[in-house]
């Protein structure tokens, strides 16, 4: 072969080489461009919560698979239906990389796509909200709401399950009832109103607002706190959130105890709660067969609420003494007084039979009327007593003797010695009077005389009584 024809051999096979070459070169940068059109992430773009600006697509996936066994194991997915929460075995979710690479876009926050098994998630809320009766419509929709919700790529990711759109039939949640004492048309007026109320989620039911759609109301204090009463004890049985509540000033005769919701308008005192939950509720509120009956319909929650009395204590009034101008004796009782009443209120928090926690709910406290008595202004003085200690009887008491006339007691049995002390006693004072008299003599004895007077006087006395003047005994006979 001569140089000319091995030149154009050479020239052949060296741009079929380039023709190659330029090809596989001209594929590849096709593929990097039009398969993969983003070879490389732009400026500030995030897949979850990792950086991967400036990072080729090549590279973010093969970080992507190192880190997916500990973003799987260090990740957690809380699932809360209603009154329980409940956490996701993630044990067993896929992360699809490679949908997820091609989702991202340059300069933006990106998402994961996860692959939940629809098996799993059922077998899930079946095991974690027993006797909820999730339709199938309602598991479809609650396992695309947790895999939208994993796309965030949070350590901790919680959703809620709980809303309208779920196809389960609503139920009677919770109940309350007792006899009642209502009988104005006001007041079951005001029950029509609130019967059927729909309590939105997060909305809150004030008791007072609902008289407002009412133009003239003549229901008593005391039948709306029963109507406001029934409806907290319903209250009591679910999640709900007591926001205001009060008590009255006694022990309601009809209300269960500790389940009591004061009203009183002209003070505002008003009753109020809350419903946290992502669902409606219905309250409904009736009377039939003479009791008045408040409950809560909706969606079934998986706890059962159960209300006690941890203490319930009688408080015995104290005893009052006031003195008074206007009371002259005896006692005259002002205030007849009422026990008081101190009640402690939980809730036990029930799963199936299990008890989950039991919770304060309230310590109301009655508080009793004190037993108020008025007496005289002047206290009489202590009865005066014999030489044993005993009572000596006054006029007008039992057993009262007055042989004598003089207003003193005498005693009823007497002896004839005790007749002769009464007579030396006599006889002592006479002589004390004479004493006295003779006191007066002496004292006029400046004359030098008085003594001899004296005697002469005393000798004729005696001489004329023995004489002239006749001698009785203590029973007024005369003595010979």
């Amino acid at each position: 072969m001569d140089n000319k024809q091995f030149g154009k051999v050479f020239v052949g096979v060296f741009g079929a080489a380039l023709v190659v070459f330029g090809t596989a070169n001209a594929g590849a940068y096709a593929v990097d461009e039009w398969v993969f059109p983003s070879a490389e992430y732009g400026d500030y773009t995030y897949i979850g919560t990792t950086d991967v600006s400036n990072m080729a697509v090549a590279d973010a996936k093969t970080l992507f698979l190192s880190q997916a066994s500990a973003v799987r194991e260090s990740s957690e997915l809380h699932v809360t239906y209603l009154d329980a929460t409940a956490k996701y075995p993630l044990k067993d979710v896929e992360i699809s990389l490679d949908e997820t690479l091609e989702r991202a876009q340059s300069g933006a926050q990106n998402d994961f796509v996860f692959d939940l098994s629809e098996t799993t998630t059922r077998s899930f809320l079946k095991k974690q909200f027993t006797d909820v009766p999730f339709t199938e419509a309602d598991i479809a929709n609650i396992h695309q709401q947790l895999e939208t919700a994993l796309e965030g790529g949070q350590s901790v990711t919680r959703v809620d399950i709980n809303s309208d759109s779920l196809e389960m039939s609503p139920q009677e949640v919770a109940q309350s009832s007792f006899s009642h004492d209502i009988n104005s048309p006001g007041a079951e007026e005001l029950i029509e109103v609130i019967d059927g109320t729909v309590i939105a989620p997060d909305e809150q039911f004030d008791f007072l607002s609902k008289l407002e759609e009412l133009a003239l109301l003549d229901a008593t204090d005391a039948e709306l706190t029963e109507i406001a009463s029934a409806i907290y004890g319903a209250v009591l049985r679910t999640n709900f959130l007591i926001e205001q509540r009060s008590i009255g000033e006694q022990v309601p005769e009809n209300v269960p105890a500790g389940e009591e919701a004061a009203i009183n308008r002209s003070l505002d005192v008003d009753f109020a709660f809350s419903n946290p939950n992502a669902s409606s509720f219905t309250l409904n509120v009736y009377l039939q067969n003479g009791e008045l009956t408040a409950s809560v319909h909706g969606q079934p929650f998986v706890h059962t609420y159960y209300i006690s009395t941890a203490a319930d204590k009688e408080v015995e009034p104290r005893l009052i003494k006031q003195y008074s101008a206007f009371v002259s004796s005896g006692k005259k009782v002002k205030e007849q007084g009422r026990d008081g009443k101190r009640i402690e209120v939980v809730r036990s928090v029930l799963e199936g039979d299990k008890e989950v926690r039991v919770e304060p709910v309230s310590s109301d406290f009655y508080p009793p009327v004190h037993r108020v008595e008025v007496y005289p202004l002047n206290v009489p003085e202590a009865p005066a007593t014999d030489a044993n200690g005993e009572p000596i009887p006054q006029p007008g008491d039992e057993g009262f003797v007055d042989a004598n006339n003089n207003g003193i007691h005498d005693p009823a049995e007497q002896s004839a010695e005790d007749e002769t002390v009464v007579g030396d006693e006599e006889s002592t004072g006479t002589e004390l009077n004479e004493s006295v008299d003779g006191s007066n003599q002496d004292s006029s004895q400046d004359t030098g005389t008085g003594t001899e007077n004296a005697s002469e006087g005393s000798g004729s006395e005696n001489d004329s009584s023995t004489d002239d003047e006749p001698v009785y005994d203590k029973a007024g006979k005369r003595v010979e």
